[in-house]
């Protein structure tokens, strides 16, 4: 049997993470159109950004530090879909803000209580790991969600397990 190929991009920088420091007092979009010599080129990033796959994969704590957990819920739904990896970081509100945003979101987690299992959508997938397994999980994705280019714009932790 021929194996699924999926294609996948990964936005980081060169030591993993896309941070301006190891706390989450540190935020890219606050900080760096404040360094001379760096917001200068950041357009470039954002462009790429807008650029890449239909299916996007995040982490939960990215979403949680996004404000995702009290933010209001959009009046337009975009067209990608998302994959959020999470145990514990969002709430009943950040998973149905994804319901209102994502034309799909899949959770990804070993949690088996997670608020995600609370919210009812027709969009909203939520797919149970023991433990978290990168590839499993890609194959999950191809096989029963058609998701064969993915983007990955996590954190320096879950950047690491994909690399």
């Amino acid at each position: 049997m021929k194996r699924p190929v999926t294609t996948l991009f990964m936005l980081m920088s060169l030591d993993g993470k896309i941070s301006t420091g190891a706390t989450d007092a540190f935020d890219v979009d606050q900080d760096f159109p404040k360094i001379q010599g760096l917001w200068e080129g950041l357009h470039q990033y954002y462009e790429l950004e807008q650029c890449t796959d239909l299916w996007s994969l995040n982490s939960g704590r990215v979403q949680q530090k996004l404000g995702m957990n009290e933010k209001a819920f959009p009046k337009t739904q975009s067209s990608v879909s998302f994959v959020l990896v999470d145990n514990h970081h969002l709430n009943e509100h950040g998973v149905a803000y994804y319901t209102h945003f994502a034309k799909t979101i899949v959770i990804v987690t070993s949690n088996p209580d997670h608020p995600a299992y609370h919210v009812k959508a027709d969009n909203l997938h939520v797919v149970y790991q023991a433990s978290f397994d990168a590839a499993s999980m890609l194959e999950t994705l191809y096989r029963q969600f058609g998701c064969e280019r993915l983007t990955i714009q996590s954190g320096g932790t879950l950047n690491a397990l994909f690399l």
